[in-house]
């Protein structure tokens, strides 16, 4: 899946995107802040990923480091007869440009790095923290003021979320740290007492699909109404599912499920099982999409469902067919806490995959059996 921080193909990466659709509010928030003069040190983004956290991020940047200048208007903010009334920054601009390109001098920016091996690290480490920390400390390049976005800040581990707390108790002046959060409740409190929140709401599924079908004007109507009950808000997610067939993939999990036992002794259905385990392991090509991730994500995600739709929780809908009852009839059938240890080793199963490698297939087949029998799982044992 695609966060917030991540280009989607065909898309403006969100440090070049112009338009911030669907978070007015928000964006309202930082004009009256700018224009009273009561502008924070410390901005948190928070919400669902994929919904426009790092686009906002990158929109108050350009605005702010081009002093206040809004796209129309006469002139700096100060001077000019009437404050500001979009953080809209013409993208032609020498600002918007090096923005769009991070090579601003005033613009810092800490984000998870590639590891040696080629992937993206799980945390963002003390000591990149502590560079960053470092590089603020310097006078701004070009006389006015300076922007730090810290990307996915609930991806610090606690060390390095510490060291930052330095930087937003004694912030240098002029200085303006952004920070956005896909999981707020995962932070520090005092992380968070620092900041002025901005929380993002998902945005509705009709501009959902206005802009899916802008993105991906090819999807059939059918599969757009698919992606966008799995998308749950989420642009970015939206996009991300359509790039990897996740309409296809959803009702392969939701079929597939439908077909788990009810009882010791039934057997998973193998020809659907091989199928779908050979289409989602094979890796995938430089450029592709990851059928495999996006695949078990889905599954997580369908389990999560099962559970809260087995708890009668409101405002769930149907995203296939039948995908619900099949949900809550799993739930009763295994029971509630066998269903959490049957999704914690599927976790488990993914997380050794990252770590070393496994037979992405053998994984699938695992990760299905265990969901159906459970095994050892359900007496209070390891799987084996």
């Amino acid at each position: 899946m695609s966060d917030d921080n991540e280009s989607v193909v065909g898309l403006p990466s969100p440090a070049a995107n112009p338009d911030l659709i669907g978070h007015e509010a928000a964006e309202a928030m930082v004009l009256e802040a700018w224009a009273s003069g009561r502008m924070p040190h410390a901005w948190l983004i928070a919400g669902p990923p994929g919904i426009g956290k790092a686009t906002l991020a990158y929109r108050i940047a350009r605005f702010v480091l081009s002093g206040g200048e809004a796209e129309g208007e006469a002139g700096l903010f100060g001077t000019s007869e009437a404050p500001p009334t979009s953080l809209a920054i013409a993208p032609d601009t020498r600002v918007a440009r090096m923005v769009s390109g991070e090579s601003h001098p005033d613009l810092k920016i800490l984000r998870r790095q590639m590891t040696d091996k080629g992937t993206m690290s799980a945390v963002v480490k003390v000591e990149e923290v502590r560079a960053f920390e470092a590089s603020l400390r310097f006078k701004s390049a070009e006389g006015g003021w300076r922007v730090a976005i810290v990307d996915e800040a609930d991806r610090m581990n606690r060390n390095a979320e510490n060291a930052l707390l330095k930087i937003l108790e004694e912030p240098p002046h002029n200085t303006l740290i952004i920070l956005s959060s896909n999981a707020l409740n995962s932070m520090l409190p005092t992380t968070r007492s620092r900041c002025r929140r901005l929380t993002l709401k998902p945005l509705s599924d009709e501009l959902v699909l206005d802009l899916l079908l802008r993105a991906r004007p090819a999807i059939s109507e059918t599969d757009a109404s698919v992606l966008v009950r799995l998308a749950e808000g989420s642009i970015g997610r939206a996009i991300a599912l359509a790039d990897a067939g996740g309409a296809d993939l959803y009702r392969g999990v939701a079929g597939l499920m439908g077909h788990l036992p009810v009882k010791r002794g039934d057997l998973v259905p193998g020809e659907a099982l091989h199928a779908l385990a050979t289409a989602w392991g094979r890796r995938p090509k430089a450029g592709e999409a990851d059928a495999f991730a996006a695949g078990m994500e889905l599954m997580l995600w369908w389990i999560d469902r099962a559970v809260r739709s087995s708890a009668d929780a409101t405002g769930l809908r149907e995203v296939v067919p039948g995908d619900l009852s099949v949900g809550r009839r799993w739930v009763a059938s295994a029971g509630i806490e066998p269903v959490f240890r049957r999704r914690a080793e599927v976790e488990r199963l993914l997380h050794l995959e990252r770590a070393v490698n496994l037979d992405r297939r053998q994984v699938v087949l695992d990760s299905i059996h265990t969901l159906a029998l459970g095994d050892g799982l359900d007496r209070g044992g390891v799987a084996e």
